[in-house]
Protein backbone atom coordinates (compact mmCIF):
# COMPACT_ATOMS: atom_id res chain seq x y z
CA UNK A 1 0.00 0.00 0.00
CA UNK A 2 2.98 2.77 1.34
CA UNK A 3 5.99 2.20 -0.11
CA UNK A 4 9.34 2.75 1.90
CA UNK A 5 7.49 2.73 4.55
CA UNK A 6 8.82 5.13 7.26
CA UNK A 7 10.07 7.58 4.68
CA UNK A 8 6.93 9.08 4.21
CA UNK A 9 6.56 13.07 4.47
CA UNK A 10 2.64 13.23 3.55
CA UNK A 11 -0.67 12.92 4.98
CA UNK A 12 -1.30 9.91 2.04
CA UNK A 13 0.90 7.75 3.61
CA UNK A 14 -0.66 7.67 6.97
CA UNK A 15 -4.77 8.18 6.34
CA UNK A 16 -6.37 5.97 4.31
CA UNK A 17 -8.41 8.42 1.96
CA UNK A 18 -10.67 5.38 0.83
CA UNK A 19 -12.35 6.37 3.93
CA UNK A 20 -15.64 9.17 3.84
CA UNK A 21 -14.51 10.20 7.43
CA UNK A 22 -10.98 10.86 6.07
CA UNK A 23 -11.75 12.46 3.71
CA UNK A 24 -14.57 14.81 5.48
CA UNK A 25 -11.32 16.27 7.19
CA UNK A 26 -10.13 18.30 4.79
CA UNK A 27 -6.97 17.84 4.53
CA UNK A 28 -5.62 17.20 1.05
CA UNK A 29 -3.55 13.90 0.97
CA UNK A 30 -0.42 16.04 -0.58
CA UNK A 31 -0.16 17.81 2.65
CA UNK A 32 3.04 17.40 4.28
CA UNK A 33 2.88 16.07 7.09
CA UNK A 34 5.42 16.04 10.59
CA UNK A 35 7.16 13.71 13.05
CA UNK A 36 4.51 13.85 15.81
CA UNK A 37 7.73 11.52 17.57
CA UNK A 38 9.84 14.15 18.55
CA UNK A 39 7.41 17.23 19.55
CA UNK A 40 7.18 20.13 22.50
CA UNK A 41 3.95 21.19 23.76
CA UNK A 42 2.62 24.43 25.57
CA UNK A 43 0.72 21.67 28.33
CA UNK A 44 -1.30 24.94 29.03
CA UNK A 45 -2.79 24.95 25.89
CA UNK A 46 -2.78 21.34 25.80
CA UNK A 47 -5.42 21.39 28.56
CA UNK A 48 -7.52 24.00 27.16
CA UNK A 49 -7.91 22.74 23.83
CA UNK A 50 -8.38 18.95 25.30
CA UNK A 51 -6.40 17.63 23.09
CA UNK A 52 -6.10 14.17 24.91
CA UNK A 53 -9.59 13.56 24.52
CA UNK A 54 -9.24 14.56 20.95
CA UNK A 55 -6.65 11.78 20.68
CA UNK A 56 -8.67 9.26 22.80
CA UNK A 57 -11.49 10.05 20.03
CA UNK A 58 -9.96 9.45 16.84
CA UNK A 59 -8.14 6.63 18.36
CA UNK A 60 -11.44 5.20 19.69
CA UNK A 61 -13.02 5.77 15.73
CA UNK A 62 -10.18 3.90 14.26
CA UNK A 63 -11.10 1.06 16.15
CA UNK A 64 -14.68 1.35 14.70
CA UNK A 65 -13.99 1.95 11.48
CA UNK A 66 -10.43 1.28 10.68
CA UNK A 67 -9.39 4.67 9.37
CA UNK A 68 -5.94 4.15 9.67
CA UNK A 69 -4.56 0.55 9.77
CA UNK A 70 -1.29 -0.57 10.66
CA UNK A 71 -0.34 -0.97 7.88
CA UNK A 72 0.51 2.59 6.89
CA UNK A 73 2.85 4.68 8.33
CA UNK A 74 3.55 5.07 11.43
CA UNK A 75 1.10 2.18 12.84
CA UNK A 76 -1.86 3.34 14.28
CA UNK A 77 -0.09 6.72 16.97
CA UNK A 78 0.94 8.69 14.18
CA UNK A 79 -2.49 9.12 12.52
CA UNK A 80 -4.58 10.45 15.33
CA UNK A 81 -1.78 13.03 16.26
CA UNK A 82 -1.79 13.74 12.25
CA UNK A 83 -5.58 14.59 12.57
CA UNK A 84 -5.35 16.53 15.82
CA UNK A 85 -2.44 18.62 15.20
CA UNK A 86 -3.18 19.38 11.56
CA UNK A 87 -2.38 23.18 11.68
CA UNK A 88 -1.75 23.87 15.01
CA UNK A 89 2.07 23.74 14.94
CA UNK A 90 4.79 25.17 14.15
CA UNK A 91 8.06 24.07 12.22
CA UNK A 92 11.67 24.33 14.36
CA UNK A 93 14.82 24.04 12.40
CA UNK A 94 15.28 20.53 10.99
CA UNK A 95 18.47 19.99 12.85
CA UNK A 96 16.59 19.60 16.02
CA UNK A 97 15.57 16.24 14.38
CA UNK A 98 17.59 14.60 12.33
CA UNK A 99 15.85 11.23 11.86
CA UNK A 100 16.06 7.90 9.15
CA UNK A 101 19.50 7.07 11.09
CA UNK A 102 18.13 3.42 11.71
CA UNK A 103 16.61 3.40 8.16
CA UNK A 104 19.61 1.56 6.52
CA UNK A 105 22.90 0.03 7.63
CA UNK A 106 24.60 2.06 4.98
CA UNK A 107 22.87 5.24 5.43
CA UNK A 108 25.82 7.84 6.63
CA UNK A 109 25.78 11.37 7.70
CA UNK A 110 28.74 13.43 7.43
CA UNK A 111 30.24 14.11 11.44
CA UNK A 112 29.85 17.40 10.75
CA UNK A 113 25.93 17.53 10.26
CA UNK A 114 25.44 15.37 12.93
CA UNK A 115 27.55 17.29 15.49
CA UNK A 116 24.86 20.65 14.77
CA UNK A 117 22.04 18.19 15.22
CA UNK A 118 20.67 18.80 18.34
CA UNK A 119 18.70 15.17 18.54
CA UNK A 120 19.41 11.95 16.39
CA UNK A 121 16.56 9.47 15.90
CA UNK A 122 17.21 5.91 15.10
CA UNK A 123 13.96 5.55 13.15
CA UNK A 124 13.65 2.28 11.60
CA UNK A 125 15.17 -1.41 12.20
CA UNK A 126 18.72 -0.49 12.73
CA UNK A 127 19.11 0.42 15.98
CA UNK A 128 22.35 2.04 17.03
CA UNK A 129 21.91 -0.99 20.33
CA UNK A 130 22.18 -3.36 17.83
CA UNK A 131 24.26 -4.91 15.02
CA UNK A 132 24.61 -3.38 11.89
CA UNK A 133 23.84 -0.29 12.44
CA UNK A 134 24.93 3.14 11.56
CA UNK A 135 27.01 6.02 13.75
CA UNK A 136 27.13 3.62 16.55
CA UNK A 137 29.59 5.89 18.43
CA UNK A 138 28.06 8.99 18.69
CA UNK A 139 25.24 6.78 20.60
CA UNK A 140 27.65 5.07 22.71
CA UNK A 141 29.01 8.56 23.97
CA UNK A 142 25.29 8.49 25.79
CA UNK A 143 24.75 5.37 26.52
CA UNK A 144 24.75 4.23 29.95
CA UNK A 145 24.75 0.79 30.69
CA UNK A 146 21.81 -1.51 32.38
CA UNK A 147 22.95 -1.86 35.93
CA UNK A 148 20.73 -4.94 35.51
CA UNK A 149 23.05 -6.46 33.09
CA UNK A 150 19.92 -7.48 31.10
CA UNK A 151 20.27 -5.00 28.31
CA UNK A 152 23.20 -5.83 26.66
CA UNK A 153 24.85 -3.52 23.26
CA UNK A 154 25.34 -6.28 20.21
CA UNK A 155 28.59 -5.76 18.26
CA UNK A 156 30.26 -8.22 16.08
CA UNK A 157 33.23 -8.10 18.32
CA UNK A 158 30.92 -9.31 21.69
Amino acid sequence: MVRSVGMQNTYMGFLDYRKQAIRDLGISPSTCSFNPGVIVANMTEWKNQRLTKQLEKWMQRNVEENLYSSTLGGGVATSPMLIVFHGKHSTINPMWHIRHLGWSPDTRYSEHFLQEAKLLHWNGRYKPWDYPSVHTDLWENWFIPDPSGKFKLTRPDS
